[in-house]
């Protein structure tokens, strides 16, 4: 006999597709969220971080038919390819190239907030309702608009406040949108009817998850031990979870042979092995050498072109904007990066500080600590504690991978959809109702907190729109500095040297199609200044010439007097001097007398 359900609780757990409620609560947080994003893919239009340029390079891949190119040990090819399809589509100039980027990092935001949407219907199905249709005595599910209210304020915030997308150019808009499928096809598969199907939509979604960031390659073995867990019963769990591995061992095999050809090793993605190098055991760029010379572990150390100041080259056969930031691998090779507890700690420590005192994600941690501070001091602690067990599905997910990034290195936006899961998986045992409860109050709260977060999206993205931390002037500075070396007679394919750092993430060499295949770096660059005599000068720039220099390119203001040489690229802080031509021609400069500005 079916127990008897209150008038109450019968009006709680309505269908979801017959709430109005739902249905208005989901049509104006969908609004506000794409609102959003479109102001931000608006006033970030021209704005290219610094990984931007390594995934603008593989992208070409697409337009050259070379697929070779995607395959980098460092960065993973999903993004790339989206972004080389989307410029085979439109062949954009270098003016509308990044514009049209950030056209299709809006296009994958539509992507994610379908996936988090997902997620959440789950989330309100399984874990808000399920009990209150099985208990007649048990509390009264939170209304569905309530979870929808602090879910999308919660995506909004660590999407346009953490992750800063769309703005940057990276793909962790399509990490988000792959992890709230994943997790949202984990709580379905409580749902038994429907096993087979979901775990073949969980074998797809893990393998394109691993293509588009190496974080979701331990992470899938994860989320299928999690599978088997969910259904319960191994008979049930062997053959679609056997469907589930396979079809993600043929999605993500090409990509993790093909890496372990280049590296001559197995592995999956060489980020994590570089960024302990360089992160916990604090090994900066070892692929540099030294005063003492490369160290003797490197196969292929970069090239001394000449010494004092030191200029080092490193010509990329695949054509890169920049390799040593694009693929460091190969000027690592044989190096090794050994586990040390001492260093491993305090990198856990400095990461953990770093994470939690970040400006982007404060708020986060905020909810959460007010969360398990209502969980373990509010009223009847097991029952709600019960309620938040059911969903570990969530929480495991949500703390592992953050656990991960904690132990080498990590960026906020990182963190972004792990932190939502923990959230999401906390809401089940702070968001109840007992019918004797003041279901008003804790309502009202609902929206409180909701509504703060959606007003500091809303600001954050205000202060990008009025043209904050910077305009459009920074991608117009590195439009004027690339079209004036292109008039200058560079052609696509040039190959320049850096005196710099590369700060700047060298846009102006992407935008003008060229490659820096040598550099004087910061340190060495006052030495290089200093020359005065002719013949030393020469010298440098000889060796500069016979490693295929065309020109060499500053991002510093050179000091005053004797460079005539030299000139300035436009209005830009950049200058140019080119070696074995003439430099009369007019590249919307001024041969220099005096220092930059």
């Amino acid at each position: 006999m079916k127990p008897e359900i209150s008038e109450s609780q019968e009006k709680a757990i309505l269908p979801l597709g017959e709430d109005q409620r739902y249905k208005l609560t989901r049509l104006i947080c969908r609004s506000v969220c794409i609102a959003f994003a479109l102001l931000e893919t608006w006033s970030g239009r021209q704005f290219l971080n610094q990984d931007g340029i390594s995934y603008l390079d593989m992208s070409d891949a697409f337009l050259r038919h070379n697929w070779h190119l995607l395959v980098n040990p460092l960065w993973s090819p999903l993004y790339p390819f989206l972004m080389g399809l989307a410029t085979w589509l439109t062949h954009p100039s270098a003016q509308w190239e990044v514009p049209i980027v950030h056209l299709l990092n809006f296009i994958i935001f539509l992507g994610a907030l379908a996936s988090f949407e997902f997620l959440l219907r789950q989330v309100i199905c399984v874990l808000g309702r399920e009990e209150g249709r099985q208990h007649a005595d048990a509390e009264i599910p939170p209304s569905a608009w309530r979870w929808q209210l602090l879910g999308y304020s919660l995506f909004a915030w660590s999407t346009f406040g953490v992750m800063l997308a769309p703005r940057m150019i990276t793909p962790d808009l399509c990490v988000a949108m792959f992890v709230y499928l994943d997790c949202g096809l984990l709580l379905r598969l409580r749902d038994s009817t429907k096993t087979s199907r979901t775990c073949l939509l969980l074998g797809l979604t893990l393998g394109l998850g691993y293509l588009a960031k190496a974080i979701l390659f331990p992470m899938a073995f994860l989320f299928m031990v999690a599978a088997f867990f969910v259904i319960g019963e191994w008979r049930k769990a062997v053959l679609p979870l056997a469907v589930t591995f396979l079809l993600f061992c043929a999605v993500s095999a090409p990509l993790l042979i093909s890496i372990s050809r280049t590296v001559g090793r197995p592995s999956y993605s060489e980020a994590g092995s570089l960024n302990y190098a360089w992160h916990v055991n604090g090994e900066v760029w070892p692929f540099f050498s030294s005063a003492s010379g490369p160290p003797p572990y490197l196969r292929h150390p970069i090239v001394l072109l000449h010494k004092d100041p030191d200029v080092f080259g490193f010509r990329d056969p695949k054509g890169s904007t920049f390799p040593p930031r694009q693929n460091p691998q190969p000027w690592c090779a044989g190096g090794i990066a050994p586990f040390n507890a001492r260093n491993e700690l305090r990198a856990i420590k400095r990461n953990l500080i770093a994470a939690i005192s970040n400006t982007h994600t404060i708020p986060m941690w905020g909810l959460i600590g007010g969360a398990l501070i209502l969980l373990l001091m509010g009223p009847d602690v097991s029952g709600r504690l019960r309620k938040v067990r059911r969903s570990w599905p969530l929480l495991i997910p949500g703390i592992v991978a953050p656990l991960l990034y904690f132990s080498v290195w990590v960026e906020p936006r990182y963190l972004a959809p792990f932190l939502v899961l923990v959230l999401l998986g906390l809401f089940p045992g702070i968001l109840v109702d007992k019918p004797k409860d003041a279901a008003d109050r804790t309502a009202m709260g609902t929206v409180v907190v909701a509504a703060s977060m959606l007003i500091l999206t809303a600001l954050f993205v205000f202060y990008h729109l009025a043209g904050f931390p910077h305009g459009d002037d920074a991608g117009q500075i590195y439009l004027q500095a690339a079209d004036s070396l292109n008039r200058a007679g560079l052609q696509p394919g040039d190959d320049v040297a850096l005196i710099g750092d590369g700060g700047d993430g060298c846009r102006w060499a992407r935008m003008a199609r060229v490659q820096i295949v040598a550099q004087i770096r910061p340190e060495d660059s006052a030495d290089f200044w200093r020359i005065s005599a002719p013949q030393a000068k020469a010298e440098v720039y000889d060796a500069l010439a016979k490693a295929g220099v065309k020109a060499v390119v500053t991002e510093e203001p050179l000091p005053s007097g004797g460079f005539a040489d030299w000139q300035r690229l436009g209005d830009t802080r950049y200058s140019v001097h080119f070696l074995g031509q003439s430099t009369s021609k007019e590249i919307g400069g001024r041969p220099y007398g005096g220092s930059a500005n």
